[in-house]
């Protein structure tokens, strides 16, 4: 079967919110489908928050406020109370395997489904993961379409508000006598816990989509590429293809694949899929919250080579906001790429959004996605296509 087909059945799920039971049922039918094809499926449990985009900031926040208000007394307590709850946030924005929102939020089991299609050959040259994430997230205000376009600003503010704690209360311990600073750290604690107020408020109110798009589009891509690559493997390739859960929640699931692979980095590569049904298709040159990563040379010299077949249909895009699981290999020293498609604007269409359902996909764009991302596998694989991308 094609992409389009395998989304039309995927979709027929309401939701896959991560580790609930819609992304467990979601995972028992793409378990089944790929045992259809002949595949031995290992089903890898994990355990997870339900949210980090909400709840972690939340607690951290709240946790300032109190520091801000404890600090009018006992500033140096208080900033040290500040330096212990960033460990755990800076570590969730660095993307770090093990020190993240976990620490601090209530977890919940989850799944990755991964397949193995062994080279033809007895001794294969490379081993190249394609990975996709199965799970969706909530639609709240935060993702209104007239919100969502300056997510980066809020973000940005509230980190800053973050980051003026701990520095006041600094100068409340050098400088006890500052009498600006008292005002100053109760007015924050007030912005503090309005922002606070609007997380819980978008947490209780979120109600889990459909994901068409996000991420139905490359979970189904993926399946296609299964199925042909199940009755044609690659000569001197291994193809690995993963389906993750909680890649909605800080790209969990991949954390954990990546915790127990043991793979090697000099004939390993990752190819991401993700977001694959508006706009036009782009390739990711890199990622990181805090710190930015390029992605494999290789591997984006190829994107760009392969681009070049198809001129205005493919493009280069430097960043995202939020990551994508190829983020996890690329900072692990893997090479690594993502592939989304996005609109001119530069947005995801429908991101998180309850009109991310099936009739807004875009069949075209999905069809000739799936033509790419193949003739990409092949010429990684130092293979000639078998078909080239629809034009």
């Amino acid at each position: 079967m094609n992409a389009w087909e395998y989304l039309v059945k995927l979709s027929r799920h309401p939701h896959r919110g991560t580790a609930t039971d819609g992304e467990a049922a979601a995972a028992a039918s793409l378990r089944t489908w790929l045992q259809q094809l002949g595949y031995r499926v290992d089903t890898q449990e994990f355990r997870t928050p339900r949210d980090t985009l909400y709840l972690g900031p939340s607690a951290v926040l709240l946790g300032f406020a109190a520091a801000a208000l404890a600090g009018l007394i006992w500033p140096l307590w208080a900033l040290a109370g500040c330096l212990v709850l960033l460990v755990p946030m800076i570590g969730e924005m660095l993307g770090s395997p093990r020190i993240d929102f976990d620490l601090l939020l209530p977890t919940y089991p989850s799944q990755n489904l991964v397949v193995r299609r062994p080279a033809a050959s007895a001794l294969p040259g490379r081993r190249l993961v394609i990975t996709a994430h199965y799970d969706t997230q909530r639609a709240t205000l935060l993702f209104h379409p007239k919100v969502a376009p300056h997510l980066q600003a809020y973000f940005t503010a509230v980190y800053a508000l973050i980051a003026a704690v701990p520095v006041l209360l600094g100068l409340r311990w050098q400088l006890p006598d500052a009498r600006a600073a008292g005002p100053v750290l109760v007015g924050l604690t007030a912005l503090l816990l309005l922002n606070v107020a609007f997380l819980l408020y978008c947490k209780v109110t979120g109600r889990y989509i459909n994901g068409a798009n996000d991420n139905g589009t490359g979970a189904a891509l993926l399946l296609s590429l299964a199925d042909h690559f199940a009755a044609a493997p690659l000569s001197d390739t291994e193809l690995w293809f993963v389906l993750t859960g909680a890649e909605e929640v800080g790209t969990r699931g991949m954390k954990h694949f990546m915790r127990g692979a043991a793979l090697d980095r000099a004939s390993t590569m990752f190819i991401n899929l993700d977001n694959l049904g508006g706009g036009k298709l782009h390739y990711l040159l890199g990622e990181g919250m805090l710190a930015f990563r390029p992605y494999g040379a290789d591997m984006t010299a190829l994107a760009e080579k392969l681009a070049l077949a198809y001129p205005g249909r493919v493009k280069a895009k430097k960043n995202l906001l939020l990551p994508t699981d190829a983020a996890v290999p690329a900072q692990a020293g893997y090479q690594a790429i993502s592939f989304l498609a996005f609109g001119d604007d530069g947005s995801l269409p429908n991101y998180h959004w309850h009109t991310d359902t099936i009739d807004k996909i875009d069949r075209d764009l999905l069809r000739f996605a799936e033509g790419f991302i193949f003739e990409y596998v092949h010429r990684l694989s130092g293979e000639t296509a078998a078909i080239r991308a629809t034009k």
